[in-house]
């Protein structure tokens, strides 16, 4: 089963969005939110990295075989 991917986002009564990505190790919790950063324009005043965004992320291995 893939794993749960969480965008909290917030709107306020003057525009500003807060997005807070949950469950997404590493950069991909960044790109996660690419889309929605484009499609408001790109302006982005500051952006607060999470534990989560210093975990390792999983990779897959590959066995060669000689």
């Amino acid at each position: 089963m893939a794993e749960k991917k969480e965008l909290h986002i917030v709107i306020s009564p003057t525009g500003e969005v807060k997005v807070q990505v949950k469950c997404i190790a590493g950069q991909s919790c960044v790109d996660e939110t690419k889309f929605l950063e484009n499609a408001l324009g790109n302006v982005i005043e500051s952006r607060e990295l999470t534990a989560e965004y210093y975990q390792e992320t999983e990779q897959e291995t590959v066995e060669v075989k000689e």
